[in-house]
């Protein structure tokens, strides 16, 4: 062995060493500590609102031999349903089409044969909501609106939800009482360490929603249309915006 090859030998243990040694150094240089003096801790708030709006969508399905039959029939009876809507006056009323939707009608299936069209099925659906009123005559409102459009000749009535037009302040009134509950952890936490908060180093946080608790009606059948038929009973409830936060002090 020459003299060269025996000192590349000799060099070799320690680059192998100097590489393992130099590795865990490298990968702690990329990981992220909080800083030394901070305090982290969580804020919970919640506040309750009352709805100012609800939706529904009514909708009419009719079914007849031709295309044109049943989409006649169909936009005859939404049009009426519409009137009927329109001359409850209710104060914030909207009324949008929400879909229209026509169908072929097939009959059995014979083998090695394609079913024959026996006709159409037709869907009219309009979502009707009503906008910033107190939450007392909501529930009044819903349920004319149900019946109504019931009485007028609507297939199928569902989908009611109550809202909150507008959740701008509720959002963040639910924030605000999350930062203050958050300080007042911080602050126990602290006095039991005796240590003295010195500001906020960072803050992280978003409204959540809780559920609102009215009762949905889903499909409700134009079986309930008589009129001798009672009112349709129609509940408001409140809903709940819940806030978190997660705060780091210093101190």
């Amino acid at each position: 062995m020459t003299a060269w090859a025996r000192f590349w030998l000799r060099l070799l243990p320690l680059g192998l060493m100097m590489g393992m040694s130099l590795a865990p150094t490298s990968a702690l240089a990329q990981q992220t500590f909080p800083p030394a003096g901070t305090l982290t801790t969580q804020g919970h708030g919640e506040v309750k609102v009352r709805p100012d709006s609800l939706s529904v969508t009514v909708s009419v399905q009719t079914q007849a031999p031709t295309l044109a039959e049943a989409r006649g029939e169909t936009n005859h009876k939404m049009q009426g349903i519409i009137a009927a809507l329109k001359a409850l006056n209710l104060s914030g009323m909207k009324l949008e089409t929400q879909g229209v939707q026509v169908f072929p009608v097939q009959g059995e299936y014979t083998k090695n044969k394609l079913p024959k069209i026996i006709g159409y099925q037709a869907t009219n659906s309009l979502n009707v909501s009503v906008i910033g009123a107190s939450t007392d005559s909501l529930g009044e409102s819903g349920s004319r609106i149900v019946d109504t459009a019931l009485n007028a000749g609507a297939t199928n009535v569902g989908s009611l939800n109550f809202f909150v037009n507008d959740m701008a302040a509720p959002r963040a009134k639910a924030l605000e009482l999350a930062v203050k509950d958050a300080r007042v952890n911080a602050l126990a936490m602290a006095k039991a360490a005796d240590v003295t908060l010195n500001g906020i180093y960072n803050l992280e946080g978003n409204p959540q929603f809780g559920g609102y608790m009215p009762r949905p009606m889903f499909a409700l059948s134009r079986a309930k249309a008589a009129p001798e038929a009672e009112p349709t009973p129609i509940e408001t409830g409140e809903s709940t915006v819940i806030g978190d936060v997660t705060v780091r002090f210093k101190f």
